[in-house]
Parts: C-alpha cells; structure tokens; sequence
C-alpha cells in the first residue's frame, strides 16, 4: 500500500484586525492509497481549513508554519512539496482537480448558478483530459450516469437549481471526478441532505473509491458517518489532532475525553427516552486559546495543576494508535 500524502507539523496563521490568530497547529496525518483519512471534530476545530491548505485555496491573510510539510505523490510518482507552491500558477492548477479533487458541503456555492451542468463539467474535463469539446460531454454523461442520476442526457443541459440536493451532490461528486483525482477530499458532503439520501451518497462515494483505487480525506463532525466509511480516524479540537488510529478501534474504545464525548451524544434507537449527552460548554475561540490542553475548559476528567497548564504531547497507547492526553501520561497518571 503506497502512501499519497503525508503531512506533518502542519500550522496555519491569518493575520486579522485583531492580531495574528493560529487556528491550526502542529496537525500531522497521513493518507495511504485506497484508504480513507475521517478527519472529525466540532465547527470551528481546524478540519476544513487544513484540508484548504492543501489545495493551497487559504486566502492571502494566511500563512503557513515554518515548519510545516506537505509532500504528495502524483500518480505518475513525483513527490510534490505543497507549501512550497504558489496559490496560483501552472503547478498548483495541474495539483487540483487532477491530482487532488474536494467535495465542497454545499455544491450551490461550488456550481455556478449560470451554466448548464455540462459546461461546468466539461470545462473541468478539458482542463485536465485531451478532449475535444464534444467527447468532453459524452464523458459527462458517462460520469453522470456512473453517479446514479437518471436521465444524465437530459440532465446534463440543466442548470444546478433545477436539481434537488441529493442530486446536485451526485453531480457535483461527478464533477470532481470527472478530472481524475488520485486523492479526495469530501468535505461534510452529507450535512445537507436527509438521511436516506446521506447513506446513498456514501454507499455511492465508498463504490466508487473501490473501482477507482483513489484515496480519501472525509471531514465531519459525526462519528456515526465515520463509523461507515473511514479506514483510519483523526479527531480534531481547537486545531489539534488530539486522538488518532483505526476508525474500528477508535469508536470501539476512545481514549480521550473529546472523542468519548463526541460518542456519547450520539442518538440511539436503543436508548430513545434516554436525554442527549452533549459535549458541555463552547469551542474556545482560536485568538482566545486557553492555556494547557486546550480542552480541559470543558473536560470532567481534568487533572488540576497539570492540564490547565501545560499541553500534554502525543502518547502511542498501542501500535497505529495515539492520544493527546495526560491520563495516558505517567507523569499525568501519578498527578491524577
């Protein structure tokens, strides 16, 4: 199993009216191919601006750690170091959509309201495949089709407000891979749409990376998606990965107190007069970035002293697994 993208020590900075905030810090993972990454974690923890880096799509503002990597593998085998690309030029042009496609949550704010389906992707075809204008359009009916919308021939020459949501996410997930990605990012393709259609868009998008081999990155907050299509979890909170390792494991056994309470506020059909447990309290704001762990404000289990003022480091508990948290720490457990 060949490894696409590896990232490491990845930090973002934007400077605002307010000063410089970092709402990403020292974030590292990796994404082998034909795997799929579940990058999990409230709004507001760093999942969707991580993944905008690497696509260099971080507006001027941004800036990027000193030490920060980002090295990608194309599919004809050269590495790519990604911060050190331009966000505009030829390179980073060839790098998306061809190498590195994303789902956006929302595609009206990703189609424009102006032009046919079709053209939309037919451009994008153009742009990474040597087709002529009229095989372009035959290929995005075929990619129309693939995704499971009926009547692709007619639908192709419709506009994005003439199809209902579920239909427009399919169109948009043949729009992105209609160029070829060896590497997908879905960002919370699924938040906008009912449940019924949510789980044909991931049995849709789980078939599809098994025909094409592509890897995945999928951003979310809900486990219970997680649970359904990631090899391999990320838990994020306020910009930092504070627990990682097998999709499987990680549900079956969380080790930190974020993700055992992202778990239990699930829903469950079992325990359906039973209250929610939602995770207490706010996300901290990045330029208000508590001392310590940056979750011990809303963390039961929380070790005076120690987690209010230190960060704890990453601690492999087993092999593929890691945590950040003092209750793994020796020196946390002899405080505790």
């Amino acid at each position: 199993m060949s490894r696409m993208l590896t990232v490491e020590n990845l930090s973002i900075s934007f400077r605002t009216d307010e000063g410089v905030i970092t709402p990403v810090q020292g974030v590292s993972f990796h994404v082998d191919q034909g795997r799929t990454l579940g990058l999990v974690g409230e709004s507001g923890s760093g999942k969707s601006v991580s993944t905008k880096a690497l696509m260099r799509l971080l507006p001027g503002t941004a800036s990027l750690g000193a030490d920060t990597r980002m090295h990608y593998t194309t599919k004809d085998g050269r590495v790519v170091e990604i911060e050190t690309l331009a966000n505009d030029g030829e390179p980073i042009r060839k790098l998306r959509g061809g190498e590195i496609g994303m789902i956006f949550q929302e595609p009206m704010a990703s189609f424009s309201p102006v032009y046919t389906i079709g053209n939309q992707m037919m451009e994008a075809i153009q742009l990474h495949r040597p087709m002529g204008r009229r095989e372009a359009r035959s290929y995005a009916v075929e990619m129309l089709n693939k995704v499971g919308i009926s009547n692709a021939e007619a639908r192709v020459d419709q506009y994005p407000h003439e199809l209902s949501g579920g239909m427009r996410q399919r169109a948009m997930i043949a729009l992105t891979l209609s160029a070829g990605p060896a590497l997908l990012i879905a960002d919370e393709p699924t938040t906008a749409l009912d449940v019924t259609i949510q789980a044909q868009v991931l049995d849709l998008m789980r078939d599809l990376q098994q025909e094409l081999g592509m890897g995945m990155i999928f951003i979310t907050h809900d486990l219970g998606v997680i649970a359904q299509i990631a090899d391999d979890v990320a838990v994020m909170y306020l910009g930092t990965i504070v627990e990682r390792g097998p999709a499987r494991e990680v549900i079956r056994a969380p080790q930190h107190p974020y993700t055992q309470g992202l778990l239990a506020a699930i829903p469950s059909l079992d325990k359906l007069h039973d209250r929610l447990s939602p995770v207490p309290g706010d996300i901290p704001s990045p330029n208000a970035r508590p001392t310590g762990c940056p979750f011990h404000t809303r963390c039961a289990q929380k070790i005076a002293g120690l987690c209010d003022a230190r960060p704890p480091r990453e601690i492999q508990t087993q092999p593929g697994r890691a945590v950040r948290c003092w209750l793994h720490d020796d020196e946390g457990r002899n405080a505790a």
